[in-house]
């Protein structure tokens, strides 16, 4: 058959669960204590035994030709199936089903025994699944008549209910009410699953016709109206999130309205726990962000001194270079070295010696006043400062005052041949396109300074003009 259906011959009383059918078969069994004779249709009369059953019983009078014709019809079964069979031939009914009843019809008459069947309801828009108990008896004509009792076992709103109810989602179908103003909206509830019905606060009050804002005490907290009267009047669908808060905790739900007749049809996602892991990406980028950042300071700071080291200094004298050029603005570099750090490290040791460079670079970076001046320790002893808009001048005035602070820091030498104090030599030269074809041409001409200051006699400063390096005596005493 096309119908699904399933039948049940024996034992029929275990296999069901249906009060009604068990006691009917029961009866049945008990008016025909013989097998294979049928009893009396007169002994299940509608209006004796079977009266507790009649308003579902429909009753089939078999005629000569093979078919059956409609002799009773309960009032219960001509509502849920929405026909009354009564005076009409099985054939007429729609063949697919006729065929199928005048099967099972025609099977009990010829083995004399009830059949118990569920098969699906294709036309009932009501009923989704019948259950049906068919059992023959005999006529005074002497012929098998077919006693049916029907029962609705699954309706199809009930089954929708159901399933709408497990859904995950959030369900609500909206119909219009307007009200005195053009504008002003109410919306009548024609279907809330139950989910929707928790996030909207739903008492147990049944939602479906009954106003919104009456029966949804979260309703205002929803802020749907605006949203739905829009899908209303343009009929084109929108899409939002939502952020609600339930037991002290965040939800997010994604809000889908789509027209719907009169009114419109609301889905609400829950999307909270799509949202945590956005938000734990999103952290764990912004930690990893914070990670590299900290690692790249790492990477382009010294150790020892917390400066910015040889790496960080190759790439900042690029780029100030490259804008130097861009912008025609001055640039100067300063390089500076610890006059006898080698006989420094040896009389005071390495710890000493690792103190002196910390000491030393925090007079460099304690004179410098501008965020656009750097400072970096270019390796071992010695250090480098880049000096942007500052002319071979200002490269010498920024060296004078780190001879002052130096001198007023008053770091002890006993190694050096000149006095008591550690002193520092300078090398300053300004950028020149026409002779600094590269950073690090521009780096050398300052470092061939200092060697010039180093060479004459320490605690002095190179100035490298265009003509020539010219090397300065310190103002100040290296003995205190």
């Amino acid at each position: 058959m096309a119908i699904w259906h399933k039948q049940v011959w024996s034992p029929i009383e275990s296999a069901v669960d249906n009060a009604d059918v068990v006691a009917l078969h029961r009866l049945w069994r008990g008016l025909s204590p013989v097998p294979g004779q049928l009893p009396a249709l007169s002994d299940l009369a509608l209006d004796g035994p079977l009266s507790p059953f009649a308003a579902r019983m429909t009753v089939y009078r078999p005629l000569p030709d093979g078919d059956y014709l409609g002799h009773f019809c309960g009032d219960e079964f001509r509502h849920d199936s929405l026909s009354d069979p009564t005076g009409l031939r099985l054939s007429q009914q729609a063949p697919e089903l006729a065929d199928f009843q005048r099967s099972h019809f025609d099977e009990v008459a010829a083995r004399c025994l009830p059949l118990y069947v569920v098969h699906f309801a294709h036309s009932n828009p009501w009923v989704l699944t019948w259950e049906r108990l068919v059992m023959p008896a005999r006529g005074d004509d002497g012929q098998p008549w077919i006693l049916v009792f029907n029962q609705p076992m699954e309706a199809r709103a009930k089954l929708l209910e159901t399933v709408l109810n497990c859904a995950s989602e959030g369900l609500l179908a909206l119909r219009r009410v307007r009200s005195a103003g053009p504008e002003s909206t109410h919306w009548l509830v024609t279907v809330a699953n139950l989910p929707f019905a928790t996030l909207a606060g739903q008492t147990d009050e049944p939602a479906q016709g009954r106003l919104a804002h009456e029966v949804f005490p979260n309703w205002p907290r929803l802020g749907l109206d605006a949203d739905c009267l829009a899908v209303v009047q343009t009929r084109n669908p929108r899409e939002r999130e939502l952020e609600l808060t339930q037991d002290g905790a965040s939800r997010w739900f994604k809000v889908h309205i789509g027209p719907l007749l009169d009114g419109c049809m609301v889905r609400l996602t829950d999307v909270t726990a799509i949202k945590d892991k956005e938000q734990a990406l999103h952290d764990n980028a912004r930690r990893l962000q914070a990670d590299n950042e900290q690692l790249r300071q790492l990477a382009w700071r010294d150790g020892l001194t917390g400066l910015l080291n040889r790496r960080a200094l190759d790439v900042i004298l690029e780029r100030e270079v490259a804008r130097s050029l861009r912008l025609s603005e001055p640039l100067a570099l300063v390089m500076c070295d610890i006059d006898h750090f080698k006989a420094f490290n040896d009389f005071y040791g390495h710890l000493i010696g690792d103190d002196c460079l910390r000491e030393v670079g925090q007079v460099l970076s304690g004179v410098i006043q501008r965020a656009t001046d750097m400072v970096a320790r270019y390796g071992g002893e010695e250090f480098t400062l880049v000096l942007p808009n500052t002319v071979l001048n200002g490269g010498l005035d920024l060296v004078q005052r780190i001879q002052q602070a130096l001198h007023e820091r008053g770091l002890p030498d006993a190694t050096s041949p000149e006095g008591k104090l550690l002193t520092l030599s300078f090398g300053v030269a300004e950028f020149d396109p026409r002779r600094d074809a590269t950073a690090h041409a521009f780096l050398e001409r300052a470092d061939s300074a200092l060697y010039r200051a180093k060479h004459q006699g320490r605690n002095r400063v190179g100035l490298a003009y265009p003509q020539g390096i010219q090397v300065l005596e310190s103002q100040l005493s290296p003995a205190g």
